[in-house]
């Protein structure tokens, strides 16, 4: 298994200093594979969620939605409370050892059990907090599929540290499609919001199975003595990582609870909804790359190769994301009119608003992934502190003109938590603000056609009478793709150029005769 053996990883750090451009580029070639490989496994397994999710609106209403999904961010917070940055340390550390990997193992599976049990236990005060006691009904449940999914977590990590993307990205993928398939069948059943926990679970269930065939108990479970030494240096990584998590967490989560307390649990189901859906972009792509950056980043021996690839990646992760983020905020309107009940019709003009994060949130996850590596767990701690009490300061001051301000802030706070990871970057590495962000600038501007094209599809439309949703939505979405290809290759040439040879690098050379 590779990166399984101490011996074989210390001869990687001896390879001599003519090997390193090929390695280099062996390095670049598996980690574009990686990519390629779950960012499509994931997109084939998210469409099929978007799909699930959709058959959900016909079935849930927008006040019963919003209960079980602030129920989820109880669970989802203690699982962040707890995880202390154990799993971030089994990536991040590819050289430590199964010892290393017992230890984050232990902890994590403790104090996750400690955190949910907590959780379940004070259910109820913390629905009357947020003001959705209901909410409360659906804990326990999520909070199994939570316990579940802990234990595939470490799984996943290993795999992910020896940059095993297909299979990650395979089992993510049966998971979701799982979760699907299982939630739609019983809100259509009648199960009302359970249906979403009883999904949940076996998601959790799908993927632990999954992971437990095929990864090694050795890499993770092989018995070593608890030291003291170990487990600071454990704890020294990995709970500024937590903080840093916590906050990252808080920062996509917690304005759901301030929505519900603002505007009440129909207004915070129609905003999760909203959230998630504007979301894909940076979550089927950007925290995909990020998850391949970490263990590449940690193979690179070299600083400037890493400042290199840091540049790189930022500008042609924001070429892969920008066109779908804004696209998808294009769109809006005829989406929601096309594909949801009437009840959820109040969802397009957040979705649109809200597409504006996808764009510069996964700048975010790059920054935190180099910095990660470059263990500098406090300077990612303070930047996604600061970053969330922004967001819920924002939500809650803009919140008060209505929902669609509290929508705007979020863009507004994760715009300005970007800046930040490029000022810390600066700083540390001397990549000056210029470097870092002049070459996003094309990629970005590439879109303007494409959405100007939309928009003009959208008005003929109406003045030819207007066809069916559905039409004008597979119109907008062909004549945007159509227009944004010519667009980028014209404005931003470089950026384009270099994801095309990346893509052709990674496909496997033909064999010949």
């Amino acid at each position: 298994m590779p990166g399984s053996d101490d011996t074989e990883r210390g001869h990687r750090r001896d390879t001599p200093p003519g090997t390193v451009a090929a390695a280099g580029s062996a390095l670049a070639r598996q980690a574009t594979l990686g990519a390629v490989w779950t960012i499509s496994t994931s997109v084939g397994a998210r469409a099929v969620g978007l799909a699930g999710t959709l058959l959900l609106t016909k079935f849930i209403a927008p006040d019963v939605y919003g209960e079980v999904s602030l129920a989820s961010v109880i669970i989802q917070t203690a699982h962040a409370v707890s995880s202390c940055g154990l799993s971030q340390y089994i990536v991040s550390r590819p050289h430590e050892g199964r010892a290393a990997t017992f230890h984050a193992t232990l902890y994590y599976t403790l104090l996750g059990g400690l955190a949910l049990g907590l959780a379940v236990l004070f259910r109820g005060p913390l629905g009357a907090l947020i003001g959705a006691p209901g909410m409360a009904q659906y804990v326990p449940g999520l909070a199994i599929a939570g316990l579940l999914e802990r234990v595939g977590t470490v799984q996943d990590r290993v795999l992910v540290r020896d940059m095993r993307f297909r299979e990650v990205g395979l089992l993510r993928s049966l998971g979701e499609i799982a979760y699907a398939i299982v939630t739609v069948a019983l809100a259509w059943a009648g199960w009302g919001a359970s249906a979403v926990v009883w999904g949940s679970i076996v998601r959790s269930l799908v993927r632990l199975v999954g992971l437990s065939l095929i990864t090694s108990w050795r890499e993770w479970l092989t018995p070593s003595r608890i030291t003291l030494a170990r487990t600071r240096d454990l704890f020294a990584f990995g709970l500024p990582m937590s903080v840093a998590g916590l906050a990252g967490f808080g920062s996509r989560r917690w304005d759901n609870l301030i929505f519900s307390s603002l505007f009440g649990e129909s207004a915070a189901g129609l905003y999760n909804l909203a959230y998630n859906l504007a979301d894909i972009p940076a979550t089927q792509i950007g925290e995909t790359i990020g998850d391949v950056l970490v263990p590449s980043f940690a193979q690179m021996d070299c600083d400037e190769r890493r400042s290199a690839a840091l540049c790189r990646s930022m500008r042609l992760l924001i070429l892969s994301v920008a066109p779908l983020a804004l696209g998808l905020g294009t769109i809006a309107p005829t989406l929601v009119r096309a594909l949801f009940d009437p009840r959820w019709a109040d969802v397009a003009p957040m979705l649109t608003l809200l597409s504006a994060l996808s764009v510069v949130r996964p700048v975010g996850w790059i920054g935190a992934s180099y910095l990660q590596v470059k263990n500098e767990p406090r300077a990612i701690m303070a930047l996604e502190i600061t970053k969330t009490a922004g967001l819920l300061a924002a939500i809650a001051l803009l919140g008060r003109l209505g929902p669609l301000w509290a929508c705007t802030a979020v863009g507004v706070a994760f715009t300005l938590g970007s800046f930040g990871y490029f000022w810390v970057i600066r700083r540390l590495d001397g990549l000056t603000l210029r470097a870092q962000i002049l070459p996003l600038i094309p990629p970005v501007l590439a879109c303007a056609p494409m959405v100007l094209a939309i928009l003009a599809v959208r008005r003929g439309l109406v003045a030819l009478g207007g066809p069916p949703a559905s039409i004008a939505l597979l119109a907008e979405v062909l004549v945007g793709a159509l227009s944004f290809v010519p667009s980028a290759l014209l404005i931003a040439p470089s950026a384009s150029h270099d994801l095309l040879g990346l893509l052709r690098a990674a496909l496997p050379k033909p064999v010949n005769a």
